[in-house]
């Protein structure tokens, strides 16, 4: 799914949704690893909003290149199923918007058990990592269910009893989100 981002004046309420400009799908036989270290729990909440107030915005030549990325890279590379150029770009992206998070996490994805995953993950056969918003969970794609399991398999071998590892298709159905009340 493609946002085109907030848009602020002219009718666009702050509340508002950014707008939708693609939505494809993942293709049938990718999989993806999650892994939730036990530790201190991302920052959320108000906490989050304060850090947000305290991070410099990203430099411009930085959010033109995730940008440049994303339509030139990763989405070319997610309509033609070339997981190998997808992985590669997701992980990019995740690099340099994770350094945009790095004063108020220390570091392009949150230090500790999930940073360390990130790097073993790309070792043991991911295609592409990330991190889930301030961590700590973090996540590995894959092109299929065995390279799928295999990796699942040494994310719990390495986090033992300290955490817990997902391993599942995408959804091709989307989310559903709603405002209460509505």
């Amino acid at each position: 799914m493609l946002e085109g981002g907030r848009r602020s004046g002219a009718g666009n309420a702050p509340e508002s949704p950014a707008p939708l400009l693609a939505r494809l799908p993942i293709p049938a036989s990718w999989r993806c690893v999650v892994a939730v270290p036990h530790s201190d729990p991302g920052v959320s909440g108000d906490a989050e909003v304060a850090a947000f107030a305290q991070l410099p915005p990203p430099p411009l030549s930085e959010t033109e290149r995730v940008a440049h990325i994303v339509l030139m890279a990763l989405l070319p590379a997610l309509v033609e199923g070339d997981l190998t150029a997808f992985g590669a770009a997701l992980t990019e992206v995740q690099h340099i918007s994770g350094g945009w998070f790095a004063p108020a996490q220390g570091g392009a994805f949150a230090p500790g058990a999930g940073e360390r995953l990130i790097t073993e993950m790309l070792d043991w056969g991911a295609a592409g990592v990330g991190q889930s918003s301030w961590g700590p969970a973090v996540y590995g794609i894959t092109g299929d269910a065995a390279t799928s399991k295999r990796l699942a398999d040494r994310a719990r071998a390495a986090l033992g009893d300290q955490g817990l590892v997902y391993e599942s298709a995408f959804s091709h159905t989307g989310a559903r989100v709603w405002i209460e009340g509505r």
